[in-house]
């Protein structure tokens, strides 16, 4: 997940803006680059431990997205 944060902060060097925030609920994790502000910069997968909830989540986050 850290990669998510690691690449916002090169969209915001280059005067880009993240979109598509996704809150932390139901991710059991320490720690990560991606979360600012109490949400993940983008959508987090896991496909290794929630593989059934990535296709819940992607329709979910597209229509966060379209808004």
């Amino acid at each position: 997940m850290d990669a998510m944060g690691i690449l916002a902060e090169k969209i915001s060097e280059q005067g880009g803006e993240t979109v598509g925030y996704w809150p932390l609920e139901g991710y059991d994790f320490n720690e990560s680059k991606a979360v600012v502000n109490g949400k993940f910069l983008g959508l987090a997968i896991d496909e290794d431990n929630q593989s059934y909830l990535t296709e819940s989540r992607i329709k979910s986050w597209g229509s966060q997205l379209k808004k």
